[in-house]
């Protein structure tokens, strides 16, 4: 499922339409909203960039060339901009890869499962080197990769809270080991 459709990646990072508007003053984002809703017919989020309140974004998933010049014109209409295209800018905003999101991850939890891995083979070693050693590595994987396959065969959105999801498993599966291979001392 992976290979053929790849992962269902949340509004957050598929590709999307970043439309920025740049206003003279402070703005009132329901009346950006209530221009955009008139003009778009999808789903979009209206949201200040910054705490000044003075520019204003929308996010839509997809946008056309007729869609943004009418909401540019309106906004030009409403907020009587001097020239559109400097106030209101459009930008193409890519999806964003998995291996970036899971980078940062890789690495601690390789090395915390390197450092378990020898605890377990010293604290245990009378359940056996095989047993220790190998039963953890092998759990783990089976638990993470049954995670990740339920994710895409479900077609579950990649949200912010999917990977920590995955590190609270990985974390669950070791402390789980560990309590194994007590009672079985």
């Amino acid at each position: 499922m992976i290979f053929t459709k790849g992962f269902n990646l949340g509004d957050e990072y598929s590709n999307y339409i970043l439309i920025n508007i740049y206003m003279n003053d402070t703005s009132n984002l329901q009346d950006v909203k209530e221009i955009a809703d008139q003009v778009l017919d999808q789903d979009f989020t209206v949201s200040y960039t910054d705490e000044f309140n003075d520019t204003a974004s929308i996010r839509v998933k997809s946008i056309s060339d007729e869609q943004l010049s009418n909401l540019k014109e309106k906004l030009k209409e409403k907020y009587s901009f001097q020239d559109a295209e400097d106030n209101i800018i459009a930008i193409n905003v890519p999806s964003t890869n998995i291996y970036d999101l899971v980078r940062v991850y890789i690495a601690p939890m390789i090395i915390a499962l390197a450092l378990v891995l020898i605890y377990f083979v010293i604290a245990f070693r009378k359940n056996g080197i095989l047993e220790a050693l190998l039963m953890p590595i092998i759990t783990v994987i089976m638990v993470e990769a049954l995670y990740i396959s339920i994710i895409a065969i479900f077609r579950i959105a990649i949200t912010q809270y999917i990977i920590p999801v995955g590190v609270f498993l990985f974390i669950l599966t070791l402390l789980a080991n560990a309590i194994y291979l007590k009672s079985r001392k």
